[in-house]
Order: C-alpha cells, then structure tokens, then sequence
C-alpha cells in the first residue's frame, strides 16, 4: 500500500506538470517497447507502433506517412538515437518535441558496446535493447508511466494499476528466467561486452556465443501487442538453454 501510494503521488505530479497536447495518441517506436507501453495503456489506450520492419529504423529521412504520425501524436516513446536514426531529423523539427518524446536510453542503463568480431553486435556500438534484461525493463516503464499519466490524466489510477501489475508480471518473469536457466539467486549484475554476454554474466550462463538469442531481441516477425514483449522472452530464453546445450557454443573462461 505505501510503495502504491507513492507512486501514485508521483503520477499525479507528473499528471499536473504538463497538460496533454491533443486526443491521446501515443507513437512507440519498437516492438518490444510498443508491447510495454500497451500493458501500462490497456483498458485506456491503443498505441499505435511506428516501425513493423527492421530496415525502417536506419538513418534517412523518414516516409511522409510516419512524418505524419509523429507530428501528430501526443508522445513518442522511443529507444534511442543509436537504435532509430530514422526518427533523428524528425523529432527536433516538429511542434513541442522537447515535451512529447521519450527517449528511453538517456537514463536506463545500456549494454556496452559490442567486440568487433562478435555476430551479435558487430559494429562495435553500444547496445540499446535493454529489455533483454526485466530488471532494466522495470526501470523503462518507470519512466514511461508518467509520461502516459500525462497525456491521460483521467486514467491515472488505472496507469497506476496496470504499472504496479507489469512490474510484478516482469519480477515473476526474471523468476522463471533464472529457474530455466537454472541461475542462482543473487548473482551480481556485470556488464560484459554485447547483449549476449550480458545476459550470460546476469544469469550466470556457462556458455556466450549464441546468436539465436540476439537475433531475437528486436521484436520484429511477431504479431505486435501488449504480450508481445513475454512471447519474446520465452523464445530468448529457449535459445539461451539450446546454446547452453551446444558443445560449439563459446564457454566463459
């Protein structure tokens, strides 16, 4: 009751701090991103997904219909510069962008940049799909909820309720991944060098090299929606206990 009453003082802050610009209509960038922002929406609001394919996101101006979109949404929720360059020269250039975009990896922890021989990450850049790890995904719709309180602030008990359900949804999660991956509670949380090898130092996996896993993580193939982000996970989860199984996969020393 007390973390729920704090939180819902936040909301509330957050709901005066900014009036909402328009009808409601809220832009996420990503799959997985677009799933969370629905569970913290369900029963309010339907967001729309900005992006369906992983070429839309490189750098280049953007169609006019998706211009289109991010003008005229309420708020933008999206990854980061390094993950959708697309959306770079858009962002400044349209009405109160300062106040109605979101992005999420100017405060929630990233992965570090890649080696330039992993296939996982191969570009050397850091890596922004910090909701491969649901502890780093609790930390993103802790950020995204008074954002939504502000945009539907008549809906604010019921961001409150569906936030402090995804949070459990996401620790239950965390659970059934360190039983899977048959990780011991509490080992410390070390930043190695790609997505992969982060989650195989969070969960303690005996084996890194595992490419399944990565290609997984965007999202993109799967039926877009608020289970979205848990489909996703399930199947992360399954490639990193099929590589764990794999005598070619690459052992920590």
């Amino acid at each position: 009751m007390v973390r729920r009453a704090v939180l819902l003082a936040f909301l509330i802050a957050a709901a005066w701090a900014a009036p909402p610009a328009g009808a409601g209509e809220v832009l996420v960038t990503v799959p997985p991103l677009h799933s969370l922002v629905g569970q913290l929406l369900q029963g309010v609001a339907e967001p729309r997904l900005m992006f369906t394919e992983p070429g839309q996101l490189g750098a280049g101006a953007l169609p006019a219909d998706l211009r289109a979109r991010v003008d005229a949404a309420d708020m933008v929720v999206r990854v980061g510069p390094a993950f959708e360059p697309a959306l770079d020269g858009a962002l400044p250039k349209v009405r109160g962008a300062a106040t109605r975009s979101l992005t999420l990896t100017e405060t929630v922890p990233l992965m570090t940049p890649a080696h330039p021989t992993l296939v996982d990450r191969p570009a050397g850049d850091p890596d922004s799909r910090f909701w491969m790890d649901p502890r780093l995904a609790k930390a993103a719709i802790g950020r995204i909820g008074p954002g939504l309180v502000r945009v539907f602030p008549e809906h604010t008990e019921r961001i409150l309720d569906n936030e402090i359900a995804l949070r459990a949804r996401l620790t239950r999660l965390e659970d059934d991944m360190r039983a899977a991956l048959e990780t011991l509670p509490g080992v410390p949380l070390h930043v190695p060098e790609s997505d992969v090898l982060y989650l195989a130092w969070r969960f303690n996996l005996n084996r890194t090299h595992c490419p399944a896993a990565a290609r997984a993580a965007d999202g993109f193939g799967l039926a877009p929606g608020p289970d979205l982000y848990f489909v996703l996970m399930e199947r992360i989860v399954a490639a990193l206990k099929r590589c764990q199984r794999d005598p070619a996969a690459v052992p920590i020393n």
